[in-house]
């Protein structure tokens, strides 16, 4: 601040960097010329402010932010299969460009660059939907004032899962497999829909026998070679048939294996790697079945099928597989309506009586209305 009299009145000067900006003269008191100064400095800097150039950033900006920020809070399956289309198709594309040059129809354009490549729709939605985050983490962030990402999903149709239709397929794979080492992990999947990581993970601490409940909150990751959270990150409780010999199966496995932590273990006492134990141990026991050959994870398909057919409720199917979205169980809706000619699942339990299926905690006796009518198939 320069204030200081000047031929008997006061002159006040306003200074930036060494550089006057203005300066006014003849105020009767020290005062007013203060008065002045600081309305005078206010003025400059606002209008230094509004007259400061916006920085414009480039989607390279925007991406490092991404890459730095974000990635690191999702599963490393996913963090995975992202990187692989910011490498390969996205980045590419946009790199040099400025945010605000970005537009709808050059996203639109993008999209049909990709599928041209040659990629699955399926996974055209999957890379679109990554970009569609990375525009709204860049809105979150003040990057730009809103994002250019207008597209919808195309629409695919619903891809054909495999599983088995009979039971008598069910029955000769079980058959066949009842002295393998993994008998247990086979049902798990089979009966309570676990799917690869979260049997493989399954600790002896987290089964309770004496409730039929197994809690799973976790999985083993196998690139990794640890653990890692559940697919959708959501703890959740499954149980036992009480008809079923799965409790007993598990129970021999845990007895047997030599791991403090692990059940399903190799000859020599390790944790069985996930793709070991699907694309060799399984795929010997489907081929000696002599049953249609399908993939360790149709097992937990195999299993929500059955129990759409037989028990048709896509609220508790949803809870039990661990799924975030009622949409992803929607898929198995359908097979609902074959429960009027549905055979029970006798190769888990006796004959379908609700009441001995489903033990008192389980969520199904929650409703009685569903359980009358699934008898009254009988």
């Amino acid at each position: 601040m320069s204030i200081y009299r000047h031929k008997g009145k006061w002159r006040a000067e306003v200074w930036v960097d060494d550089r006057r900006l203005s300066s006014k003269a003849g105020f009767e008191t020290k005062e007013l010329a203060k008065a002045w100064h600081n309305r005078t400095a206010i003025d400059f800097k606002i209008n230094a402010e509004r007259l400061q150039p916006v920085k414009k950033y480039t989607f390279m900006d925007l991406l490092d932010n991404y890459q730095k920020i974000h990635l690191p809070t999702i599963s490393s399956e996913t963090r995975r299969r992202y990187r692989s289309d910011i490498d390969f198709r996205i980045r590419g594309y946009f790199q040099y460009r400025q945010l605000d040059s970005i537009t709808p129809l050059m996203i639109e354009t993008f999209r049909g660059t990709i599928m041209e490549s040659g990629l699955q729709p399926k996974s055209v939605n999957n890379c679109m939907e990554l970009l569609r985050s990375i525009f709204r983490k860049g809105e979150e962030w003040g990057m730009f004032d809103k994002s250019p990402f207008k597209l919808r999903s195309l629409k695919i149709a619903q891809q054909k899962y495999g599983w088995w239709e009979t039971k008598e397929h069910i029955t000769a794979f079980l058959n066949e497999a009842k002295n393998d080492r993994y008998y247990a992990a086979y049902k798990l999947a089979l009966e309570c829909g676990l799917r690869l990581g979260e049997v493989v993970g399954l600790s002896k601490q987290d089964i309770h026998f004496e409730r039929n409940q197994i809690h799973i909150h976790r999985q083993w990751l196998n690139r990794e070679e640890c653990y890692g959270p559940t697919k959708g990150r959501r703890e959740r409780f499954v149980y036992l048939h009480p008809s079923s010999d799965l409790k007993d199966a598990l129970a021999k496995a845990v007895e047997k294996s030599p791991h403090p932590e692990a059940i399903f273990v190799t000859a020599r006492g390790e944790r069985v790697r996930p793709r070991r134990l699907a694309a060799r141990h399984f795929q010997l026991i489907v081929e000696r079945a002599k049953v249609p050959r399908i993939r360790f994870h149709d097992l937990r398909h195999t299993f929500a099928s059955w129990f759409m057919i037989e028990v048709g409720d896509i609220w508790s199917l949803k809870s039990i597989l661990g799924h975030v979205d009622v949409q992803t169980t929607q898929r198995y809706a359908h097979l609902s309506s074959q429960r009027q000619v549905a055979h029970a699942l006798s190769w888990a339990v006796g004959s379908l009586d609700m009441e001995n299926k489903f033990p008192p905690h389980h969520p199904r006796t929650k409703s009685d209305r569903t359980i009358k009518s699934v008898s009254k198939i009988n």
